[in-house]
């Protein structure tokens, strides 16, 4: 009966466990609000401060609770903690709790804080703590307790799936302040030029440029003095002009012949939302949903919203969900301690079998630990806690604590035994008798020692409690399994004889090599994972462009021209050696008569602007060098990106092929049967075969040029393992234009006309002077002998200019070179851009016409086709026709596709 009721008493525990749930480390009261409303996107400081102050006066109204409230709006000059104009937080002082009259907890203060601020439409609020927030922040990056975060490309489409996890997850118990992150909607007036317009008037953008940023940045027009003071004098638009986009779109531009237009016949100026900001883990562009969770344990509400977002949130490829947050924590701490604690139940075995010296009586007393554990759970669940850290580190104390009863009650026995009380019976009843109250005493001593932890209700007892319970219960429990189990364990061990248990007995010197032949099967499991892990694997796009930017031998090549360029920045201060000398000069004769021996030394400096223009020409070299680092990533990504689409392309081209080789076997079979019943002739049944060959053949030519595709995607990525890539259907890609000025190509020539500026500089700096500095100090060696010294300035003055000023002269030449070809690339790279978009409109055009008409007709035509064979109403000539043509609309397409995604990775990343 004992044991069977010990055996219940776990599997119930385990049950209870299961539904208990879970959470990081209990939620700290630190005694104050922090309220976090969030604004509509683009909202300017002075709306953000007006919606503050009322939602402050709101709440200082009706709310007695309250006493000091502190706003924070922004960024301030040092930026620890940047937000935007709209972003707030609402730190709220509250008086002690005995003050209260609106509430008695600070969950039903939240709710009641946030009932009154609804008379503010469009705003939503989330709640926290200061510290909590700010521990929240730095450890996960997220400020609310659970992060799901949705990771994707295209922005609209994360901003929509945000929307549908918040749908979703409303309602779920315990899931409070649900808060999208702000991605979009950022208000702007969008100014797009129209080149051939401004190209017809003899216009650049760079000068409309300069007019919109004048007009409404302001633009320095000269100087103003006041005394020794200098101000800049700028100019702009006045006030009331610089708030209504018809004054952007009547803001007149000079022309080259002395005429005027408005701006709104260059360009196209309209207001537009854009991107309020790009958010990104490990590079991967995501947004998030932030959760609250109050009165409620964090395990449990992430159950509950996986099940409904597995169930009812509909992802598009390549998207995918993460959580974060505080529940990331909890998932880590709970891996850790799967480790932390098997390690300490070995050591806790360990050390009884040292103290024991009996692999048995180490058992014995080992089974304390598993009734313990009923008790601490079970008080866990009366008290209404969820597991968590610090209930976990309790488990980890109960172990070592519930063990101590079990070694008194186990030596007293050994020591009766050994006064010669033979019967068991006696032994035992002697026993328990004689130690009950030293186990009590054990028991009670460590379980009142917790009692004050696990009743506080003082400032960080939310951590407290959860540990003192789980040792307070677990003491109960096990002090029931030492006084009636363990006897009974004892009595039904100790009377076996004639039975050697394993392992046998052995001496302590002995356990260090047993302890290792124990561990060897995790070692080798250790080992065997690590040579998984090293098994060829399934790359990524983006995991292959890093592959290849780590592997690829020009591009470590670039990065060392790279250093080397910046290395060289400090060579423009390059000072001649100096000059050192000693002579001796008997036409010079000292006041003793005799020759003067001289020392002396000389320095020679260029004019110091001559290094600085110098240092200037240096850095803008180590730009260009840079631009072609850039340039040659940019083309690998591209080749990249080609090769893994076209294995795309081609395994999708093989499974057409593969889905035709299924119906053409079906056939082939059918044929053969049909032909020896007398159904057919052997011509057709000689033809299905046919057929069913030459499909095979194509697939296994696609098959080969798949691994030839491999094999190129492999030697881009400078990759010797073997891969694979990820089993993904061809989609159409998004087109992501860039301006010329962008590219690395432009940037390159920009930089090399600043190079042929900056050498430009150099050369006149040469025509300045130079300078020599020298100090020299004479005497001898005889008696009376005095010192003399000497210095020396001189200055090196070009008399000669010719070669400086045709160098000067050259480099202008080549400045207007250089403008010329920058001018040129713009005009170049925009008319392949509009080359491409035109071609891509032609590919774009069959792409639509399978999505609407050819997809649904080629899957009737194949339907239809199969059908009509099957009911003899066509012959397998007509079929293969009908076959054929049904393949060819899917092949074409994919054909188009294919082309299309070229085109755009050529425009993504183009360059000349």
């Amino acid at each position: 009966a004992i044991f069977g009721m010990a055996l219940a008493s776990l599997i119930l525990t385990g049950v209870i466990f299961s539904k208990m749930g879970g959470e990081f480390v209990p939620t700290l009261d630190e005694g104050d609000f922090v309220i976090q409303p969030v604004l509509k996107t683009g909202t300017s400081l002075s709306k953000t401060v007006e919606i503050t102050t009322r939602m402050e006066q709101i709440l200082i109204d009706n709310f007695p609770e309250v006493d000091q409230i502190v706003c924070r709006i922004g960024a301030a000059e040092v930026p620890t903690d940047p937000m935007s104009m709209e972003e707030i937080d609402m730190i709220i002082k509250l008086r002690p709790k005995k003050e209260w009259v609106s509430a008695e907890s600070k969950e039903e203060l939240a709710d009641l804080f946030k009932e009154a601020l609804l008379i503010i439409p469009g705003i939503d609020y989330e709640f926290t703590q200061p510290i909590e927030m700010r521990f929240n922040e730095l450890i996960t990056g997220v400020r609310a307790d659970l992060a799901i975060k949705i990771f994707g490309e295209d922005l609209d489409i994360l901003a929509e799936k945000a929307l549908d996890v918040k749908r979703l997850i409303t309602g779920i118990p315990g899931a409070a302040d649900i808060i999208l992150e702000k991605t979009d909607g950022l208000p702007q007036m969008s100014v797009k030029y129209k080149r051939n317009k401004v190209a017809y008037y003899g216009l650049s953008i760079e000068e409309l440029n300069t007019y919109l940023t004048v007009a409404f940045g302001g633009g320095i027009a000269g100087s103003v003095f006041e005394g020794e003071k200098r101000f800049d004098l700028v100019t702009r638009f006045l006030p009331e002009y610089r708030n209504d986009i018809e004054n952007i779109r009547n803001l007149y531009v000079s022309l080259p012949n002395g005429e005027q237009i408005p701006l709104k016949e260059l360009a196209d100026i309209e207001y537009s939302t854009g991107p309020a900001k790009i958010s990104r883990d490990d590079t991967h562009r995501r947004v998030v949903v932030s959760v609250n969770v109050r009165n409620r344990d964090l395990e449990s509400v992430v159950k509950d919203i996986e099940v409904v977002l597995d169930e009812k949130l509909d992802l598009p490829p390549g998207y995918y969900i993460d959580y974060g947050g505080q529940f990331e924590n909890l998932r880590n701490a709970s891996q850790r301690l799967k480790v932390a604690v098997p390690i300490a139940l070995l050591l806790i075995f360990i050390f009884l079998h040292f103290a024991f010296g009996s692999f048995k009586e180490a058992v014995l007393v080992f089974t304390a630990i598993p009734l313990s554990i009923v008790g601490g759970v079970f008080l866990l669940w009366i008290r209404g806690m969820p597991f968590s850290v610090s209930a976990g580190i309790g488990f980890i104390a109960l172990f070592g604590i519930a063990v101590l009863n079990g070694i008194v009650l186990i030596e007293h026995l050994k020591e009766l035994k050994k006064q010669g009380i033979s019967d068991m019976r006696e032994r035992i009843l002697k026993g328990t008798r004689e130690r009950l109250r030293p186990v009590l005493l054990t028991a009670s001593a460590a379980a009142l020692g917790f009692l004050p932890m696990a009743i506080s209700t003082s400032a960080g007892a939310e951590v407290q409690r959860p540990l003192a319970t789980v040792v307070m219960g677990g003491l109960v429990t096990s002090t029931l399994l030492t006084m009636l189990a363990l006897p009974l364990m004892y009595a039904i061990i100790d009377d076996i004889t004639g039975i050697q248990l394993w392992p046998p007995k052995f001496k302590r010197k002995k356990m260090i090599p047993l302890i290792l032949l124990l561990l060897l099967p995790a070692f080798a499991n250790a080992q065997q994972a690590k040579e998984e892990n090293n098994q060829p694997g399934i790359i990524s796009l983006q995991n292959a462009i890093e592959i290849a930017f780590q592997n690829n031998k020009e591009l470590a090549a670039y990065s060392a021209l790279v250093n080397e360029s910046e290395a060289l920045i400090k060579t423009a201060f390059s000072i001649d050696k100096a000059s050192l000398y000693y002579n001796y000069d008997e036409n010079n004769v000292a006041d003793n008569n005799y020759p003067i021996g001289v020392i002396g030394g000389e320095q020679r400096f260029d004019f110091p602007s001559l290094y600085f223009a110098q240092r200037d020409a240096n850095r803008v070299a180590s730009r260009m060098v840079k631009d072609e680092m850039e340039k040659q990533k940019r083309q690998l990504t591209k080749n990249i990106s080609q090769a893994y689409y076209k294995i795309v392309y081609l395994r999708q081209k093989q499974h057409k092929y593969q889905v035709i080789d299924s119906i053409y076997s079906r056939f082939s079979a059918a044929a053969e049967l049909s032909y020896e019943t007398g159904d057919i002739a052997y011509l057709e049944m000689l033809n299905a075969q046919s057929k069913q060959n030459q499909v095979r053949i194509i697939q296994k030519q696609f098959q080969h040029d798949i691994d030839i595709a491999h094999a190129g995607l492999g030697a881009l990525m400078c990759y010797d393992t073997v891969f694979t890539i990820l089993s993904e259907p061809l989609i159409e890609l998004l087109v992501n234009p860039e301006t010329a000025e962008s590219d690395p190509g432009y940037q390159y020539f920009l930089h090399y006309a600043q190079q042929q500026d900056a050498a430009i500089k150099v050369e006149k700096n040469k025509l300045l002077p130079d300078v020599t500095l020298g100090y020299f100090s004479g005497t001898n060696s005889y008696a009376n002998s005095r010192n003399y010294r000497g210095f020396e300035v001189g200055l090196g003055i070009p008399l000669f200019f010719g070669e400086q000023r045709a160098k000067v002269k050259a480099g202008r030449y080549a400045w207007e070179a250089a403008v010329h070809m920058q001018d040129n690339y713009v005009r170049v790279y925009d008319s392949k851009v509009s080359e491409m978009l035109s071609t891509l409109e032609k590919h774009r055009e069959s792409i639509t016409y399978f999505d609407e008409t050819g997809k649904r007709l080629a899957a009737e035509l194949l339907r239809s086709a199969q059908k009509s064979y099957a009911a003899g109403e066509i012959d397998f000539f007509r079929l293969v026709q009908s076959v054929d043509s049904a393949v060819e609309i899917e092949l074409n397409y994919l054909d188009d596709l294919y082309m299309y995604n070229e085109i755009v990775l050529e425009i993504n990343y183009m360059t000349l």
